[in-house]
């Protein structure tokens, strides 16, 4: 379950780092790589916690840092690799190596081919301008002897985003700038104390992926961290230069249902990480044993709670932590609010082992309010709305425990069990704002199991995996009488390429949603694909949480419900519509995005077309 826009944010800002090309001929012909699973696995031994290894002398980080650049050039020389997002990643490490070798020439070339990977209008422009600033820099410097690169930082980072178009990268931008006013020191050490440092400690090894966040960090530590104290003022003045705050299309579309309207109440389940009932206590469904659904433990065990629960040291700052969450909100939209104020004092207040516990606080709010929030955007405007929760933990990879072929099955049968009651509770809408694919199995092994070799993590993450897609495709298909809504996932990938489930999955009752921000423009962390059929709004979304906050999260999470919504309604206002009937009315209803890319919602459009038919 992707809660963060993290990658896609850390992308435009510094991202991507890398290795000098290789000398060896290319092959005369590559091989294709069709899907994520096809791509080469690597490990690289790792006896020092990465979170002290990132600051190594260069003597002594230089081996590693050869062994994944090999790796990187290789991957790229060998593999034909047939998605932008894929290429993009590995790019990115080689570009981070490339500057920390001082490679400048390389770099260059690599950031620009980074650029040209990429799909979205606002990171083509983006994506790693720190690092071409840094480099430009460099070549001011070797220009004028007896000047350092610092004397012209400033300027060129304001000659960086002079000739902008803030219609297309002003969402990035507001983001860059909240992110370079909160990334500390500290606050990256303690984020590989939290993500990297239990994988070397289990295996003794970092993967691939593990080992290119490592050497990106480095690289933002030394290269381009030390440029945010003058590019925070070069951003703001460009912000409040352009601060046009876009037109907002969704308050036009939408639509409002009275109970006069109402030809039938809609079940609509929640099947996430659990819903708060006290936050909806009008519109929650009660089934004939008095339950308002089914929920598992982590473990996969049945539970009588419909939220998630979490440690007894986060409850009790969760009031603290949906404060600062909210003034993370605003700080990202470059919201000038006390709360963003005081979110930012907060973070470069931290330590690293207060920042890795803070990232740890993060991930269980998330887990905690998620389901909350996203059952109010399925159920607002529709007083016919009854949610019925299907709770389960599907951040996988944060589970303490290592993933086994009982635990998958376990889960299975919870799964089988989910269908049952969906059938027989005639669930007309189902809301799935949640995507797993092999990486995350093989992450979750990589933190909990000390197998180190990455092939034989593969191979087991690929056979667990499978019995977990089965489990949710046989959901679906066992539920004909049910529209199924997915999110397309957070990745700014194509859920296709890395094998997504759901968001991956083509079924006749089922509708994948990418986001959008206000205006309708992609947002730069939206997945994308050949499944991605409809985009809803996903930027800055009001809802509530557990304890009747309200707060606004970004993410395809927030867009899928918003399409669940609609076909709810649609439901309502016309019980006897099948789930491909709805699903119809839902994409003949859409309109272009202003770049005629991609299909957004039009609930009025929708709705007037289901009236023109009846």
């Amino acid at each position: 379950m992707n809660h963060r826009l993290a990658r896609a944010v850390i992308a435009a800002l510094t991202l991507s780092l890398g290795v000098a090309p290789a000398t060896a001929q290319a092959p005369a012909a590559k091989i294709t790589v069709r899907d994520e699973t096809q791509v080469p696995r690597f490990s690289y031994p790792m006896t020092t916690a990465p979170s002290a290894f990132v600051l190594a002398d260069d003597a002594t980080f230089a081996p590693f840092a050869a062994a994944v650049g090999a790796d990187v050039d290789r991957t790229l020389r060998d593999y034909d690799i047939q998605d932008p997002a894929s290429k993009r990643e590995l790019l990115q490490a080689k570009l981070a190596l490339q500057l920390l070798a001082h490679d400048d020439d390389g770099a260059r070339m690599t950031l620009a081919a980074l650029r040209a990977a990429e799909t979205k209008a606002d990171l083509k422009l983006l994506a790693s301008r720190l690092a071409l600033v840094s480099l430009d820099a460099n070549a001011e410097a070797k220009a004028h002897p007896g000047t350092t690169a610092a004397a012209y930082d400033a300027g060129l980072e304001s000659a960086s985003l002079a000739t902008l178009p803030w219609d297309v990268v002003a969402d990035t931008i507001k983001q860059n700038y909240s992110a370079e006013q909160s990334i500390t020191r500290d606050g990256t050490i303690g984020a590989i104390k939290h993500d990297l440092d239990p994988i070397a400690q289990k295996t003794g090894t970092l993967d691939g992926p593990a080992a290119h966040e490592l050497v990106e960090l480095r690289a933002q530590l030394l290269i381009t961290m030390p440029l945010f104290a003058t590019d925070i003022a070069a951003l703001r003045a460009y912000i409040a230069r352009h601060n046009v705050v876009k037109p907002d299309i969704w308050a036009g579309r939408d639509v409002t249902l009275t109970r006069a309207q109402i030809k039938a109440p809609v079940v609509i389940g929640i099947w996430d990480s659990g819903v708060d009932p006290k936050d909806y206590p009008a519109s929650m469904y009660i089934d004939a044993a008095g339950r308002h659904g089914l929920a598992a433990n982590d473990d996969g065990t049945p539970s009588a709670n419909m939220l998630y629960t979490m440690p007894a040291a986060v409850t009790a700052g969760y009031a603290k932590y949906v404060a600062l969450q909210t003034g993370r909100s605003d700080s990202q939209a470059a919201i000038d609010s006390p709360e963003a104020a005081a979110y930012l004092a907060y973070q470069k207040s931290l330590s690293a082992d207060q920042a890795a516990a803070f990232d740890f606080a993060l991930d269980q709010i998330g887990e905690y309010s998620h389901g909350s929030h996203v059952a109010g955007i399925a159920a607002r405007g529709n007083p016919g709305a009854r949610l019925a929760v299907a709770r389960f933990d599907d951040n996988i990879d944060n589970l303490s425990f290592a993933p086994t072929v009982r635990w998958t099955e376990r889960m299975a049968a919870n799964f089988a069990r989910t269908a049952a009651y969906f059938h027989a509770n005639h669930v007309r809408v189902v809301n799935m704002s949640w995507s797993d694919d092999v990486n995350e199995f093989e992450h979750w092994f990589a933190k909990t199991d000390s197998t180190s070799d990455p092939q034989t993590r593969k191979k087991e993450a690929q056979a667990l995996f499978a019995l977990w897609r089965s489990a949710i495709e046989n959901v679906i298909a066992s539920n004909p009488a049910t529209l199924f809504v997915c999110a397309a996932g957070n990745g700014d990938n194509d859920a296709s390429f890395n094998v997504q489930v759901p968001a991956s999955l083509s079924y006749p009752n089922l509708i994948t949603v990418g986001a959008v921000n206000q205006a309708g423009d992609a947002t730069n962390f939206t997945s994308y694909g050949p499944t991605v059929v409809v985009f809803a709004d996903g930027f800055r979304v009001p809802s509530k949480v557990p304890g009747g906050y309200t707060v606004k999260y970004s993410g395809t999470s927030m867009a899928s419900p918003s399409v669940a919504n609609l076909a709810a309604k649609l439901f309502a206002l016309d019980p006897s519509l099948t789930p491909v009937q709805a699903r119809a009315l839902i994409v003949n209803g859409s309109t272009p995005s202003p770049d005629g890319k991609r299909k957004l919602i039009d609930p009025k459009r929708s709705v007037a077309l289901l009236m023109k038919h009846k």
